[in-house]
Parts: structure tokens; C-alpha cells; sequence
């Protein structure tokens, strides 16, 4: 009889009618880590893989629907050279290009530091560069989670000898499955 008193409500700024329980059910199942989350369509940009050139900044093409992301970080390739000896040896050797900034660097950023990062971010909607943000490196996933994290991120390729790359799998919430 309780269930026939709750009246339909629609989700704050979504387009379906959900159950008020529904939405509650929903809570109790992300406060207990069950998180009813379904990977948004391929069709729908559900998954996308975004290659980062050293400096380029770039932010997510975020699906209508999308609510979280996993990301995955890969280390872009080395360029590589081949040296064929007359022996039938094989050198290797990886090529680095080495920018030089003549601009001083501001007052609240950082020197680079020796790190394995390939890629700085932000979630705060402001850019990152490649002394400021947060790194990340070859093989490491993040977690980004909201609506309005997933709009203002922003990321920077710090890679010199090659391009990594995102890979990236949106998810929307069970109530739009």
C-alpha cells in the first residue's frame, strides 16, 4: 500500500521517469559499492581512444548520457632506429627531442620532475601543463566519476619520444538501460 502512495518524479535534469524508489535503490546500491553502472554504446561514442602528442592539451568528447569513465593510460611508442651493422648486429637507440622554454616559468609551477608520468590532468576545468597537474603513467587507470568532472577535465601529453594514448570506456547509470 506504501509503494501505491509514492507518486513517479522525474531525476533532476534527466529526461526519464524513474520511481522515487528507484532512485533510492540506486543510492543504497552505489553506497554499497554495487555501482549499477552499463557502458555507453560504441555507436554513442562509448568508447573512445585519444592520442596525446607531446603539449597538446585536450579535453573529453563526453556522451549525452554519461555519468563516469574509466581511463586507461598507454604509453606511446618509442621511435626506434635500426642500424644495420655489417656483422648482422642490430643498435637500437630511441630518439628524444629536447625543447628548450626561453619563457621563465610562472611562480606556482613545479620544474619537471624525472617521473615515469606520460600525461598530466585536471578536473577542475582549468588547463594543465606539462610541469602542473596531475601525471599519470604507462598502464595506469583512473576512475572519473560525475557529469561536470567528466566536462572539465583536461589533459596534456608530456611524452617526448612518443604519443601516448587514452583509452577511454563511458558509463551510464542502470536507470537509462
Amino acid at each position: 500500500m506504501l509503494r501505491d502512495r509514492i507518486q513517479k518524479q522525474v531525476y533532476p535534469r534527466r529526461r526519464n521517469t524513474a520511481t522515487i524508489l528507484n532512485y533510492l535503490e540506486e543510492l543504497v546500491l552505489i553506497n554499497a559499492k554495487e555501482v549499477g553502472l552499463i557502458p555507453v554504446e560504441q555507436e554513442q561514442k562509448g568508447y573512445q581512444d585519444i592520442p596525446l602528442p607531446f603539449g597538446k592539451l585536450t579535453s573529453l568528447e563526453v556522451p549525452e548520457e554519461a555519468v563516469s569513465a574509466t581511463i586507461m593510460v598507454e604509453k606511446g611508442k618509442e621511435d626506434i632506429i635500426i642500424d644495420p651493422d655489417p656483422d648482422e648486429t642490430i643498435s637500437v637507440a630511441t630518439i628524444t627531442k629536447i625543447r628548450v622554454s626561453k619563457q621563465p616559468i610562472p611562480v606556482l609551477e613545479l620544474p619537471s620532475t624525472d617521473s615515469s608520468a606520460v600525461l598530466r590532468f585536471k578536473e577542475n576545468g582549468s588547463n594543465p601543463s606539462i610541469n602542473s597537474g596531475f601525471g599519470l603513467g604507462n598502464q595506469d587507470i583512473f576512475e572519473l566519476v560525475g557529469t561536470e568532472n567528466l566536462k572539465k577535465f583536461r589533459v596534456i601529453g608530456i611524452q617526448n619520444d612518443g604519443i601516448p594514448v587514452l583509452r577511454i570506456q563511458f558509463y551510464k547509470t542502470a536507470q537509462f538501460g
